[in-house]
């Protein structure tokens, strides 16, 4: 049986680590007597390279077998395709799932977040173990509201993901009388995002509590402009694109970003995964060209090779030896023990191999094709394993839940970290609270306050004597001065 993944791995640690969780949870499924026995799963895997035309090729690579595409012509060894975990990004998920539509082939995407991907009548195959970004932007609302937070300041990308957050952002908190101080575009064409211009409307606005949806890369050059202009007594609420970004969370950031609080992927323990992810070596699996550029991207050394032959001169250049440990790379361990995007990669393949079992336990005459006939595991059409992924149940809370929607989406669940500083001067990102939308009588949102930390410089008023308008309408909302109640609880 061959379980396919495009897969969008950078050569970063926790991109690499997305494709070991999947790796991971084939192996598990391998040696468990009790799902899929005597039946092997097998994988191929392509680097998309975050690009969607490589995406596009990998596919067609995988459906046909061949580096040279012929078109509804199959040529490989081995068992039926039963399904393609990826891409990562919604860019290349689009293209495949366009395709993949066509031949009603199921995908799985661990981190592709777009609405879009949740039309049922463009993408009829495309599933995915991450929620639609809908469902945290509405959340995000919520999280403003529940705070009293009445008079905010929102930054947003100009793409989709953010130009849509802000869109329903707006909405919600307008339904709910909060007040918007300042609404700013970060400049994705420009260099420096229009830093200056984003801080100074920063710098002059009464506005302590600042919503922003956008990658941690475009948050860069702002947050140095704020460094240089040395201003702090902000609370940054985190979109799931930044909320747990290692690149932001370094020593330089903490003074004006611990205390900032917002929605993460929901995460659980995979036993034994933090072990076997350690374990993985270059030398013991010579012939993974992702392991060793990970080897290398990791400890910033190069493996010998014909460009960097036997006794080079160049004196700069520290070739890998194997003998460097993993344990020793910065915040490794860290994100190993919070597998959130690997986890999602983990479910899309338990999700694969779940429907797989139950094709493969239907009983004749109660199968769900013409006349109740069932579909054979060794030589399957793709389509029919479509209806059993689509139904995909897995235990949850001691009840067993149907994990997709109608729309491929599962049932949308986050969880509220809030960024506090420790003793040794870094942060932590303490998961606070959740949002679930499946939460029974309704509470969705449930947050421990008394587990948050607030910046010290922070401490202050939250809202805004004054009054607020809304649009074209007018319309006019007196707000009242909030006084923010700063909780630390050591």
């Amino acid at each position: 049986m061959i379980l396919q993944r495009v897969s969008d791995v950078m050569i970063l640690q926790r991109n690499y680590q997305w494709l070991q969780a999947m790796v991971f949870a084939i192996e598990e499924i391998n040696r468990n007597p009790n799902l899929l026995p005597n039946i092997t799963l097998g994988f191929l895997i392509y680097d998309s390279c975050a690009d969607p035309q490589r995406a596009l090729h990998g596919t067609l690579w995988m459906l046909t077998g061949q580096e040279r595409h012929t078109v509804n012509y199959r040529c490989y060894s081995g068992g039926p395709l039963a399904g393609i975990v990826g891409d990562g990004g919604s860019k290349g998920s689009i293209p495949i799932a366009r395709v993949l539509g066509l031949y009603r082939y199921p995908q799985i995407s661990y981190f592709s977040t777009t609405p879009l991907l949740s039309d049922r009548n463009q993408f009829p195959s495309f599933f995915r173990t991450i929620p639609s970004d809908i469902f945290q932007f509405h959340g995000l609302a919520q999280l403003v509201i529940h705070f009293n937070w009445t008079w905010v300041g929102i930054l947003a990308a100009d793409d989709d993901y953010g130009q849509t957050g802000v869109q329903i952002l707006k909405v919600d908190l307008h339904n709910a009388g909060v007040c918007i101080a300042f609404s700013e575009n970060i400049i994705l064409s420009d260099s420096d995002r229009n830093a200056y211009h984003i801080v100074q409307v920063i710098k002059n606005s009464t506005a302590n509590a600042i919503v922003i949806f956008a990658l941690d890369s475009h948050l860069v050059p702002i947050l140095n402009e704020i460094l240089r202009q040395n201003i702090t007594g902000r609370i940054f609420i985190a979109s799931e694109a930044w909320s747990t970004s290692p690149l932001l969370s370094v020593e330089k950031y903490l003074k004006i970003l611990s205390g900032t609080i917002g929605f993460a992927i929901h995460s659980k323990d995979m036993p034994g995964f933090k072990e076997y992810f350690s374990s993985v070596h270059p030398l013991r699996f010579s012939n993974d060209l992702l392991l060793q550029e990970f080897w290398e991207a990791a400890f910033g050394c190069k493996w010998q090779g014909p460009e960097i032959p036997t006794g080079c001169c160049n004196i700069t250049t520290n070739l890998c030896t194997g003998a460097e440990k993993l344990d020793t790379v910065d915040g490794f361990y860290n994100d190993v023990t919070s597998p959130r995007v690997s986890f999602n990669a983990y479910r899309a393949v338990y999700a694969i191999s779940v429907a797989l079992h139950v094709l493969n336990s239907c009983s004749l005459r109660e199968g769900p094709f013409n006349q109740g006939t069932c579909a054979n595991i060794l030589d399957f059409h793709c389509w029919q394993l479509l209806p059993y992924v689509q139904n995909v149940h897995f235990w949850d809370d001691f009840e067993r839940k149907a994990f997709f929607d109608t729309s491929g989406n599962p049932l949308a669940q986050y969880d509220i970290v809030n960024w506090q500083l420790q003793t040794d001067g870094t942060v932590m990102h303490r998961t606070v609270g959740r949002y679930d939308l499946s939460a029974p009588g309704g509470n969705r949102l449930l947050i421990n306050t008394t587990a948050i930390r607030w910046a010290a410089s922070a401490e202050g008023h939250m809202g805004r004597d004054g009054k607020c308008f809304f649009g074209e309408s007018q319309h006019i909302v007196t707000v009242a001065r909030l006084n923010l109640v700063k909780t630390i609880l050591e």
